[in-house]
């Protein structure tokens, strides 16, 4: 029952992270990014510049609330069938938060200049997608693509959009004027390497466990990972106390909640986590 409920905290504590990421992304569009004439990476960089080029061709007024859902639908279904379902659900319900606030944010420019709403703007969209794909879901769009990539083909998930970015940024400069595409790419870049450093799936990682509570944490692991398990023989250099070491080899994206579950089993215990450069042998790349 104890831990049942520690991983209904952990959901709790998840969904609160999708709110707040949604949130950031939202913000930052519609404060520092849109209202100073510059794009965001992917398919939102995308529908920015649909919205623009309709109403300057046609008048027609479009809003990113309604566009966000439609063109997301078939990345949720490529997300659906090519990473897992609790990361197609939770990105859905992402995206859906993301339409909200893009109905009910305001759009207004809290400052006028360019580098500050690029510099800052690009970091509010990396710290939201960032924290969002930590918890394995995304804020949808290319963040979907790149997640998608990464897990195929372990490279980052900042550098695959910022690849793909390169068309909005294209468009912004032949459509507008260059100095907004500049602009736009420093804003991109802080997104991608901010996502990086929050989130870094395609790194396989080692963790070391010392705890009183093997068995308890073995099977907590077995029953919300399912993950293999090595015990080493160990013993204290001070005490000369002999005590099992379990270790075991995931992905990054799995350690979030890999320690929040050892820490809720044994809040005294001590774990280790060393970078893995190549892992051979029956190492399965699960899904998401």
């Amino acid at each position: 029952m104890k831990l049942f409920n520690s991983t209904k905290d952990i959901k709790v504590k998840n969904a609160f992270i999708l709110f707040f990421g949604s949130l950031l992304f939202t913000v930052s569009i519609n404060l520092l990014i849109g209202p100073n004439g510059l794009y965001v990476g992917g398919v939102t960089g995308v529908l920015q510049i649909l919205i623009m080029v309709l109403y300057d061709l046609f008048g027609i007024e479009l809003g990113l609330d309604v566009l966000v859902l439609f063109c997301n639908l078939p990345i949720l279904w490529l997300a659906w069938k090519s990473v897992g379902r609790r990361f197609a659900i939770l990105t859905t319900i992402s995206v859906l938060i993301q339409a909200l606030f893009f109905r009910l944010v305001p759009v207004y420019a809290f400052t006028s200049d360019m580098m500050i709403a690029s510099i800052f703007g690009g970091a509010l969209v990396g710290i939201g997608s960032g924290i969002i794909l930590k918890i394995g879901a995304s804020a949808g769009g290319m963040d979907v693509v790149s997640q998608v990539m990464s897990y195929k083909f372990d490279g980052s998930v900042g550098k695959y959009s910022f690849i793909i970015n390169a068309f909005v940024i294209g468009v912004a400069g032949y459509y507008q004027n260059w100095e907004v595409a500049m602009y736009t790419i420093v804003s991109i870049y802080i997104t991608s390497i901010i996502v990086d450093k929050i989130h870094t799936i395609h790194q396989n990682l080692t963790l070391y466990i010392v705890t009183q509570k093997e068995e308890e944490v073995t099977q907590a692991i077995w029953d919300e990972l399912y993950r293999g398990i090595t015990v080493l023989e160990a013993a204290g250099a001070y005490t000369k106390e002999k005590r099992n070491v379990l270790m075991m080899v995931l992905s990054s994206y799995e350690l979030y909640e890999t320690l929040e579950i050892i820490k809720m089993v044994d809040p005294a215990v001590f774990v280790n986590v060393v970078r893995s450069e190549t892992v051979v042998g029956n190492f399965v790349k699960k899904k998401l």
